[in-house]
């Protein structure tokens, strides 16, 4: 029996697509018959107390294999981004030390990031194993904190940019979950042969969600957002949107989600005293799911720097996995699959007239919302589902 140690920041039970790719990729190795051990954080994104809800921890069996490592100095995830990068800085410790006490060996070792700090552990474990590195690239970080403007350090992010060179160089083979980041990988001297695409995806449970809920009555469309407000996702333009649609009564807009702008995101609809759109904290994502089951149009947005045109952000697949039309404000790959599934309506000039224009047409059409639900579905169907694109990484393993 093959051995997999995987080495990853985020892991069951935490909410997001980073958690949950991680939680799918360890119960597919475990189902083909490999001995896999996790190395995590304590659960803490985006707060400990999520966590203290049993509904969070819905799967049997998972603990016996993880290994998780307790933060000491930041408790939580923050605002304040140096506070963050001393959590980035003390998990890569964290993860560099609990590896070099393993006793036991493995075959492979498998990292993913971003964070890109942790992989340094996948370095050294490689080395100290003699083991064949994967590395799952989830986004291009560094790149992306650049894109959002935020972080500037040019020492830091030398060390980042040093340690994603150095992890490229010495991974065996890298995952990529969006076909957009296989050019840059390349540049940075990787052989096109080593990279391999499997792009998050649903289980059958999750495929079979779609018709369990759905919208109570038409009187009310609810437009509905998942996931990250944080520093990617453009969201203040959705509050532009709803102040824009104010006067449209039947129109209400929700954001189930977490993250970096949440505080701000709550001031500022406030402030505007907009009653149509309203924040609710994160859920599970079976409940999640739910809720976008029980919703009328889905809505996805990044900000326009060109970083983001190479990312496929899960929240799309999530929407097609229930059956709802997507109303998105994205660019480049993300556009490509809404556009190729033909599951919604994109806004080219990206602008709040154009996509609330968008909103109205999907509000008052409810056999287009139907016609683009069912293609998504479909092709949800067709090209995202775990047990097919687990695969890819077998095949890997294998090789």
């Amino acid at each position: 029996m093959k051995s997999v140690l995987m080495i990853v920041q985020n892991f069951y039970p935490e909410i997001g697509s980073a958690g949950n790719r991680m939680k799918n990729v360890y119960l597919h190795l475990k189902r083909s018959g490999y001995e896999v051990t996790v190395i995590t954080l304590k659960p803490s994104y985006p707060n400990q107390s999520l966590y203290q809800d049993t509904r969070f921890w819905d799967e049997e069996n998972i603990e016996e294999d993880v290994i998780r490592i307790k933060p000491n100095k930041v408790k939580r995830y923050t605002s304040n981004m140096g506070r963050r990068l001393l959590h980035y800085l003390e998990a890569m410790w964290l993860f560099v030390y609990t590896i070099i006490r393993l006793e036991k060996t493995y075959d492979y070792v498998f990292v993913t990031t971003p964070p890109i700090f942790p992989t340094m552990a996948a370095l050294i474990a490689k080395r100290k194993m003699k083991a064949k590195l994967i590395t799952d690239v989830r986004d291009l970080w560094p790149e992306s904190l650049i894109g959002v403007g935020v972080f500037a350090n040019k020492w830091i992010l030398k060390f980042a940019y040093f340690l994603e060179k150095e992890l490229y160089r010495h991974s065996d083979h890298i995952i990529i979950n969006s076909p957009g980041f296989r050019d840059y990988i390349m540049s940075k001297g990787v052989k096109g042969e080593m990279i391999h695409f499997i792009p998050n995806s649903l289980t059958g449970d999750e495929l079979a969600l779609k018709n369990v809920f759905t919208p109570i009555a038409d009187e009310k469309i609810k437009v509905v957002y998942t996931g990250n407000i944080g520093l990617a996702q453009d969201l203040k333009k959705l509050i532009a949107i709803a102040e824009r649609l104010r006067e449209h009564k039947q129109i209400e807009f929700t954001m189930i989600g977490y993250g970096y702008r949440v505080g701000e995101v709550e001031r500022e609809i406030s402030a505007k005293g907009l009653a149509n759109i309203k924040v609710i904290n994160a859920m599970n994502r079976r409940v999640t799911l739910h809720e976008v089951s029980s919703s009328h149009i889905a809505y996805v947005s990044l900000v326009e720097k060109e970083v983001f045109d190479k990312v496929l952000p899960g929240k799309i697949i999530d929407y097609m996995c229930v059956g709802k039309p997507i109303v998105g404000d994205v660019a480049g790959r993300a556009k490509k699959v809404i556009e190729e599934a033909k599951c919604g309506l994109v806004a080219d000039s990206r602008g709040v007239a154009e996509i609330s224009r968008l909103i109205l047409t999907m509000a008052s059409d409810q056999a287009l919302r139907e016609e683009l639900g069912e293609n998504g579905y479909v092709y949800a169907k067709r090209n995202f589902q775990w047990s097919k694109n687990i695969e890819g990484l077998i095949n890997v393993l294998e090789a």
